[in-house]
């Protein structure tokens, strides 16, 4: 399959000062609850606040100061840069508190580096570029200690990894060989979720274009047969407006979330919107984390997003039989110059969203 021209990035309206690199559905009536309560203990909320948060260093202080009363148990943060996990782990104990842990992505990385390299990822047939995605990623050995360190316990609790550069450029042997090398490092124990993103389809231009969810599946199935010990640290993470992006749908997010829980893969979810058409957040199916719809006035800009309340009770009861060990969402602000507390206000909203279909409880917002 040939890659198509686009413009792949990583959108975000605010990033941390310190890692700063970088069709409407019916919901069927039972409860999400039954569907996630399958593990030890419930999901932890989860925020991407790092796409939310201001620009600048004292609003993204006053951004994160206000999470706490949100109930976010974890927070993902971007891969910081070489050379900087000393400054990331003190930029840790200052803004957050000592109970929230920390899920690393590495797509904004992986985005910027393709711009430029377009071989590059750990699915890249191009040993050089493989081995610069494993450099980079190198850099969480000494965070992961340093936050251990810090904390005394384990605080690093998932990595995000990413099938890039996907078919055409990459090859799935050498995502797996990718895969088995970072399982060998010591992370304190952190989770290796590989986060779905659109996979590349013929004829449709790509936000990301990596490999399909069932060959990332196929991946992990196989070194978790050939290493059973490696497979509680396995995962697939699922992120909600990519995988609607994929299938131009509101479906396929829900078709995704069921496919790695039946595989026994399934992690994490996180919502993050996504549109049919033009919206603030710009043209339709671009991946910019458009928040969900939703009667509260903190949603209003996102009107036009695909994911509601009822998209987000239907994905979370297609996880039934997951362990699931965090659920939260991804979002941004529109306007962009947006003050924290009307950035607040949107993950105040959006999580309100998530929470409600995690009790089973009653569910507003469309």
């Amino acid at each position: 399959m040939t890659r198509q021209t686009s413009s792949r990035t990583e959108s975000s309206s605010g990033t941390s000062s310190v890692t700063r690199e970088s069709t409407e559905s019916t919901a069927p009536s039972a409860s999400a609850a039954d569907a996630v309560r399958t593990g030890p203990a419930r999901p932890r909320l989860l925020l991407g606040a790092y796409a939310l948060a201001p620009g600048d260093p004292a609003g993204e202080a006053t951004f994160l100061a206000g999470l706490d009363a949100l109930g976010v148990q974890v927070l993902e943060m971007p891969l910081p840069a070489h050379g900087t996990a000393a400054e990331t782990a003190r930029w840790v104990r200052a803004h957050l508190p000592e109970h929230v842990d920390l899920v690393v992505t590495a797509v904004p990385r992986t985005m910027q580096r393709l711009a430029s390299d377009p071989g590059y990822g750990l699915s890249s047939a191009d040993l050089v570029q493989r081995r610069a995605a494993l450099d980079d990623l190198a850099a969480l050995r000494d965070l992961a200690r340093r936050l251990a360190d810090d904390a005394g316990r384990p605080r690093l609790a998932a990595v995000e990894l990413h099938s890039a550069p996907g078919p055409g450029l990459g090859s799935l042997t050498a995502f797996r060989e990718s895969l088995d090398e970072v399982l060998s490092w010591d992370l304190g124990g952190a989770h290796l979720l590989v986060e779905h993103c659109d996979a590349l389809v013929e004829g449709q231009p790509p936000a990301k274009g990596f490999w399909p969810l069932h060959e990332e599946i196929a991946v992990l199935q196989a070194i978790a047969d050939d290493v059973p010990d490696s497979a509680s640290r396995l995962g697939v993470s699922i992120n909600w407006g990519r995988s609607a992006i994929e299938g131009r749908s509101a479906r396929t997010p829900v078709e995704h979330v069921r496919a790695a829980a039946e595989a026994g893969l399934l992690r994490a979810v996180v919502f993050s919107g996504a549109a049919a058409s033009d919206t603030p957040w710009g043209p339709a199916w671009g991946d910019q984390h458009i928040a969900p719809r939703g009667s509260d006035p903190a949603l209003e800009a996102s009107a036009g997003s695909l994911l509601g309340a009822a998209e987000i009770l239907e994905t979370l009861q297609a996880a039934r039989g997951a362990t699931l060990e965090a659920v939260g969402i991804k979002v941004t602000a529109r306007p962009e110059d947006a003050g924290v507390e009307e950035r607040l206000a949107v993950a105040r909203a959006s999580l309100r969203l998530v929470s409600e279909a995690l009790r089973g409880g009653s569910v507003h917002g469309d």
